[in-house]
């Protein structure tokens, strides 16, 4: 295990920079952050309400040769519908980070593995965008983050 020196004093700036050099074997592990809000617009051509059912393209994608591992979703604000909504999660299709998940899945503080790409990895043949798909009826609320993790491929 590396060993992480404390910032105090003089020198710190040195330490810091130690410190990252003993975490050298994290290298090429990425986390990308990405935000859904049924009070926000997706980032489509035309943008439309994240609310409504369709896929909705984020702002945020994974690069060329990414060797998705693992992800999770955040519940801000809890996922709600007049209908049974469901939310599903993709990058190459729509389901290969989260299956169709049901409303009731992702209420308040919930916490969801991204259970599709920890069974089966994916390897990007080009740049992605995140893609959130409402299916089964509109959304009438919910906010979520999401987190990807990722390696360096070639």
């Amino acid at each position: 295990m590396a060993e992480i020196k404390s910032l105090t004093g003089a020198g710190w700036l040195k330490d810091a920079d130690d410190n990252f050099a003993s975490l050298s074997s994290l290298a090429g592990l990425h986390v990308t952050k990405f935000t859904f809000d049924t009070e926000a617009n997706d980032n489509a051509a035309t943008p439309a309400s994240n609310a409504d059912m369709g896929a909705h393209p984020m702002a945020v994608s994974v690069p060329d040769n990414a060797i998705v591992i693992s992800g999770h979703v955040d519940v801000i604000t809890a996922v709600t519908s007049e209908g049974a909504a469901t939310v599903a999660i993709g990058l190459v299709s729509g389901v290969d980070l989260l299956a169709a998940t049901a409303k009731t899945s992702l209420g308040l503080a919930a916490q969801v593995p991204m259970a599709a790409v920890k069974t089966a990895p994916i390897k990007l043949a080009a740049e992605k965008a995140v893609t959130v798909t409402v299916g089964t009826a509109a959304l009438t609320a919910g906010k979520f983050d999401g987190y990807l993790v990722w390696m360096e491929g070639a």
